[in-house]
C-alpha cells in the first residue's frame, strides 16, 4: 500500500512538473520566438509599409502609409546633400513634381525627397546637417516635400541594394515598392509614370469586373 501511494505521488508530481515545463517553454517561445521573428522581418524589410518619416517643414505631414493611401503613387527621391549629382538632379525632380501636380487624368502622385546622412551613430538628427540640407533645398527652389531618412529607412534601402544616388523609388498606396529607377530625367520620369498609370488602370478595371461578378 505504501509503495502504491508513493508511486502515485511520484506520478502526480511528475505530471505537475511536466505541465510547468510546457508552460515555461510556451512562454519562452512567445517572448523570444516573436522577438526573433520581428528582428528577422525587420532585417529583411524591402518595402516602406511601416515607415514614419519626419518632414523638413512642420507644415508637411509625417510620411506614413496613412498619407500614401490617399495617392495612387508615392515617389521618393533618395539623396544626400554632399552629392553634387543629387543636387543637380533636383531640377529634374522639380519638373517632374510640377507635371504630377497638373495631370488631368485624376491620378494623384505624392512626390517626395528623402534625405540621407542627417543622423548621428545613435540615430539622432544632427541640426547642422539638417540645416545644410534645408539650405540646399532653398537654393535649388525645391517644390516637393522633403523628409529625414531614419535608421530603419536606411536599412530598407540597404536591403533593396540601393547604392547609387540619386535614386527614385515608386511606391503604391500600401508603401510597397513598384520599381527603383536611376538615370531618368524629369521627362523620362513622367513617361514612366504614364506607363505605371496604364498598368494601374488595367488592374483597376480587372478588379472592378471581378467585383461585379
Amino acid at each position: 500500500m505504501q509503495f502504491n501511494k508513493l508511486a502515485k505521488r511520484i506520478v502526480y508530481i511528475t505530471g505537475i512538473l511536466a505541465v510547468v515545463l510546457l508552460l515555461l517553454f510556451f512562454c519562452a517561445y512567445l517572448i523570444f520566438g516573436r522577438k526573433t521573428k520581428e528582428k528577422s522581418e525587420e532585417a529583411g524589410a524591402t518595402d516602406f509599409t511601416t515607415i514614419s518619416l519626419v518632414p523638413f517643414s512642420e507644415e508637411d505631414p509625417i510620411l506614413t502609409t496613412d498619407v500614401m493611401k490617399d495617392y495612387d503613387f508615392t515617389v521618393m527621391e533618395i539623396w544626400y546633400p554632399g552629392n553634387a549629382d543629387c543636387v543637380r538632379y533636383m531640377t529634374e525632380m522639380n519638373m517632374f513634381a510640377e507635371e504630377c501636380l497638373h495631370r488631368d487624368d485624376e491620378m494623384y502622385t505624392y512626390v517626395t525627397g528623402v534625405c540621407l546622412n542627417l543622423n548621428d551613430l545613435n540615430g539622432n538628427v544632427v541640426e547642422e546637417r539638417l540645416n545644410a540640407a534645408k539650405e540646399v533645398c532653398e537654393r535649388e527652389n525645391v517644390n516637393y516635400h522633403q523628409y529625414i531618412a531614419d535608421p530603419s529607412t536606411s536599412k530598407i534601402l540597404r536591403n533593396l541594394q540601393v547604392r547609387e544616388y540619386p535614386t527614385v523609388i515608386f511606391l503604391n498606396r500600401e508603401g510597397k515598392v513598384i520599381d527603383i529607377v536611376q538615370g531618368m530625367n524629369g521627362k523620362e520620369l513622367c513617361v514612366y509614370l504614364d506607363t505605371l498609370v496604364d498598368e494601374y488602370m488595367i488592374e483597376k478595371r480587372k478588379t472592378e469586373r471581378e467585383e461585379e461578378k
